[in-house]
């Protein structure tokens, strides 16, 4: 029975969904590029999205989930989740190896933080957004990643923001 209710519920949140894309400069709930599914009356929103390209990382991307309290136009709270792999820049010469072996790296990023979207229309509409993030990896948590060499570190503190546009279908 609470298979058949979980199903059902689904199919309802589905049915009265809305789809969108979006772009943004920045690197928070919306990431750089994604796809958004917005349902429960426009209060409940989760998406796909892809953090930007960088040729030492070989996966840059997550999702988020949101809780829109006017809709689609006002505030809002957010969780996004990431996943990061690739190789530092530290390649360590091993003589076993006859060579240099690279160093790889698989990081969570979490972010949590709040937003504010308008819609001009019921389709086209902005966003601006702020956050906190940290990183799970090595062993611990961090509140820093240098981009450049893949490194986490503890000595920093980064409130990621962004700006971008929605297209809603």
């Amino acid at each position: 029975m609470k298979k058949i209710i979980l199903i059902l519920t689904f199919l309802t949140c589905a049915s009265f969904a809305q789809t969108g894309i979006f772009a943004s400069a920045g690197r928070t709930y919306h990431g750089l590029v994604g796809v958004e599914q917005t349902f429960m009356n426009e209060h409940v929103s989760a998406n796909l999205h892809w953090l930007g390209y960088d040729s030492d990382y070989d996966f840059m991307g997550g999702l988020g989930v949101a809780y829109r309290f006017n809709g689609l136009t006002g505030p809002y709270v957010f969780h996004a989740s990431e996943f990061l792999t690739g190789r530092t820049n530290d390649h360590i010469y091993h003589e076993d190896l006859h060579g240099v072996k690279e160093e790889r790296f698989y990081y969570w990023r979490l972010v949590f933080g709040f937003g504010l979207q308008h819609m001009f229309t019921k389709n086209l509409g902005v966003f601006m957004e702020t956050g906190f993030e940290f990183y799970a990896g090595d062993g611990g948590y961090y509140t820093h990643l240098d981009m450049d060499d893949g490194g986490l570190s503890k000595d920093e503190i980064c409130l990621p923001m962004s700006i971008g546009m929605t297209v809603q279908f």
